[in-house]
């Protein structure tokens, strides 16, 4: 029983952490899952903010969206794999991004217009990431 107790506070303090305990983990392939987690995450924190009308820490959030993305992303090339060849790290994190986007396009659409545009901003960064690793994984694209 502690040895779950124990794996679960580890799993929370991992998953909810911030990006600099994010960018400590030594397991390439936890640490690009754990950004893509804290990514969603921040997007319902913001839309919590919002709801409560704190949006300083609505925006916030937001802005670490895109950082987490890029994490993951960064983080993923680093493993050195080729996307196309060994896909499956790359093609999951594809599906979590295309969710990620999913939630901001209900986060803008939630929105007053004033704050629209910085959501907007975020979900293109987002779907540029997203677009360059699905060509990754067609093989569309040459590497670096």
């Amino acid at each position: 029983m502690r040895l779950v107790a124990l794996f679960a506070s580890f799993w929370t303090a991992a998953a909810g952490g911030d990006l600099a305990s994010i960018r400590a983990e030594r397991d390439l392939e936890r640490r690009y899952w754990h950004a893509l987690e804290y990514a969603s995450g921040q997007i319902q924190s913001a839309r919590k903010h919002y709801q409560d009308g704190r949006i300083d820490a609505f925006e916030a959030a937001l802005r670490e969206v895109p950082e987490a993305v890029e994490l993951c992303d960064q983080t993923l090339r680093a493993t050195g794999k080729n996307p196309s060849k060994r896909p499956k790290h790359f093609k999951r994190a594809e599906l979590k991004m295309r969710d990620i986007m999913k939630h901001l396009t209900g986060l803008e659409q939630e929105v007053d217009f004033e704050e629209r545009g910085m959501v907007t901003k975020v979900k293109g960064r987002v779907n540029q990431i997203h677009e360059e690793l699905l060509l990754d994984i067609m093989g569309r694209r040459k590497q670096p």
